[in-house]
């Protein structure tokens, strides 16, 4: 028969994956890459046992496990990666969908009534996982993304075609914003902003060092809530009575968060915790 035999196939590779990296996560890496790269997914290989992929699917394989093994994410290395029910296109212009992001999205998505009409903001919305997410579950909702890159801005807009959510897409910098779309009531403000200091690098792991984009991660020492004191300067002049602003944040800043809440007029402010028990959001409500 023509072709490779996949288990085969798979067991050389996830050997070859298990020289560098933990034997549990080799074979999570080559289940995300064959279902990812060639839709075959667990399932399909339990129920065909002699499956085989063709010389072009191999060398696919073979590339792609090279490239893991040199440290580059899986989700680069198969330009996708899973936020929720939604399929991300993602590439080092931008950010990976992190699994602290869904919990986000999960907690609003619970605090907010789905069917109530409102318009929210994304301020840096990178791939455009977020306001996807957030387009698709609140229905009556009008939706705008910021980013100041034109690339993400480009990623994040082949993610809204591809999901079929309705957001608007704004070019502009939050720390001098120049959009009209600022000046328009909102219900909603939601943000995952740059909050890893540039101290904290050092104790960072090479495959985000190495390939996620620096501008989407790092805020100098000395003023660390940037991003975060503007967008709440935007909100207060904009949000509705009983609005929220919605934040991911850096562990480190949730006592430093709420005093920055009250500082900017937002007296009902609250550090949430991620599923590890970390400061990881902060929720505050226009009163």
């Amino acid at each position: 028969m023509v072709g490779h035999h996949l288990q085969k196939t798979k067991r050389h590779f996830i050997e070859a994956l298990a020289e560098k990296l933990p034997q549990r996560e080799a074979e999570q890496l080559m289940r995300i890459l064959l279902e990812d790269l060639f839709g075959i997914g667990l399932k399909r290989q339990l129920m065909e046992p002699n499956l085989r992929i063709d010389e072009l699917q191999h060398h696919q394989l073979s590339e792609a496990v090279k490239r893991l093994l040199s440290g580059e994410p899986v989700q680069y290395v198969t330009g996708m990666a899973r936020f929720g029910d939604l399929l991300i296109k993602v590439s080092p212009a931008v950010l990976i969908p992190r699994p602290e992001t869904e919990e986000l999205m999960q907690k609003i998505c619970a605090a907010i009534p789905k069917e109530k009409p409102m318009r929210i903001w994304d301020i840096g919305t990178g791939s455009g996982c977020i306001a996807i997410a957030l387009a698709k579950h609140f229905v009556n909702a009008e939706v705008i993304a910021f980013d100041v890159s034109d690339a993400a801005l480009q990623m994040a807009k082949e993610n809204a075609e591809s999901n079929d959510a309705k957001v608007t897409l704004v070019q502009d910098d939050v720390l001098n914003p120049t959009s009209g779309f600022f000046a328009q009531p909102v219900g909603l403000v939601v943000s995952n902003p740059p909050y890893v200091c540039d101290s904290e690098r050092a104790a960072m792991e090479r495959n985000v060092l190495d390939w996620e984009p620096e501008s989407a991660l790092f805020v100098p020492d000395d003023d660390p809530l940037r991003f975060y004191r503007q967008i709440l300067a935007l909100a207060k002049k904009q949000l509705n009575h009983g609005g929220q602003v919605w934040f991911e944040i850096n562990e480190r800043m949730g006592e430093g968060m709420l005093e920055l809440c009250h500082e900017m007029g937002f007296s009902k402010a609250e550090v949430l915790e991620d599923f590890a028990g970390k400061a990881r959001f902060v929720k505050s409500t226009n009163h």
